[in-house]
């Protein structure tokens, strides 16, 4: 661990014990501390026991133990699992993350990715779900096929959260600003397009500024936030036509395959969709590329196995979105399927 890290470990796990100092903590067990931190993850008993291995009649005998060592009833069943109390919600954070610190402490220094099942799991972007996993997947499949990934959709209100918490391990997408105990890396830039079905009227030509403006546009829009692309035309005063509204990818292509709309798209998503039927075009305003970045936790930045995943993901995306001069000659003509 790093000095930095070291310290986040000593005073997480510090608020935690100190949470509890009425407590004898010679009488607390430390499995009693996982047994609590995986009922406040699965919000059930039976869930949590299967997590951790355990028997329901052995997770419920730790339970009880633990709302006798801390007094406090912790969880209370009700109709959709169990809740937590305020005083559990007030432990949960400071254990998970000292639990989460004193497995990495325990972990080996190296990290043989051939040797036994590790799991590593990540919060993607969609986009990154359509370009960047099937180049990782079959990546892994050659180097370290023992290697197993959980993939979770991103919220950029949550990587925090996340990456805090340990639920994650990295996030990769479009990453907003992050505080200083996050680390980053950008792994390749992307623009934005036009896609059209070939049989569209503005089809064959770049679009100008009027027809993009004047044109029936489908928008890409997460349940979270506003379009990215709407941000970026409203800095050079302008704005299109919405008339279709989604929350995914793939729900694209099948749309604008039988209406005359226009979708912006990032360019390598684009040519992932992209056959003979879509027709490419630049954007019409200069817009800024998009950087498509990993992120994770400043305190597993030497952590054996984040860096060698680290060094896979860069891998997986070396050559994406470049070079740029020979990816803008690929727009506006006609496209096969992009290779993966």
């Amino acid at each position: 661990m790093t000095e930095a890290a070291d310290l986040g470990f000593i005073s997480q796990l510090y608020f935690a014990m100190y949470i509890i100092m009425s407590v004898n903590l010679a009488t607390i067990d430390l499995k009693l501390l996982v047994v609590f931190d995986a009922i406040m993850a699965e919000h059930r008993v039976s869930r949590a026991a299967q997590r951790l291995g355990m028997s329901q009649p052995a997770m419920s005998n730790a339970l009880n133990r633990l709302r006798y060592l801390l007094k406090d009833q912790l969880f209370l069943r009700t109709a959709e699992g169990m809740r937590p109390t305020a005083r559990a919600l007030e432990l949960g954070p400071p254990i998970t993350r000292a639990l989460k610190q004193i497995q990495e402490a325990l972990e080996p220094a190296h990290f043989a990715p051939s040797e036994g099942g590790s799991e590593f799991r990540l919060t993607l972007s969609d986009h990154a779900t359509v370009v960047v996993l099937p180049r990782l997947l079959p990546l892994l499949e050659r180097v370290a096929p023992q290697v197993r990934l959980r993939i979770l959709p991103k919220r950029n209100s949550a990587i925090e959260e996340q990456l805090d918490s340990g639920d994650v391990d990295f996030a990769v997408g479009i990453i907003p600003k992050l505080p200083r105990r996050f680390e980053r890396q950008d792994l390749y830039e992307d623009q934005y397009v036009c896609m059209m079905h070939r049989g569209h009227p503005l089809a064959g030509r770049p679009l100008t500024r009027a027809e993009f403006v004047a044109a029936d546009h489908l928008a890409l829009r997460p349940l979270e936030s506003v379009s990215v692309v709407d941000q970026m035309l409203k800095r050079h005063k302008a704005s299109r036509k919405v008339v279709l509204n989604v929350t995914q990818y793939l729900a694209v292509p099948n749309t604008i395959r039988s209406r005359n709309l226009v979708a912006c798209m990032l360019r390598t998503v684009s040519e992932h969709f992209a056959g003979d039927e879509f027709y490419l075009s630049p954007m019409p305003f200069d817009l800024e590329p998009m950087k498509i970045a990993l992120a994770w936790s400043r305190a597993r930045t030497h952590h054996a196995a984040n860096a060698w995943l680290r060094q896979k993901l860069v891998e997986a995306c070396a050559g994406l979105g470049q070079p740029a001069a020979r990816s803008r000659s690929r727009v506006g003509t006609r496209r096969s399927r992009a290779p993966l």
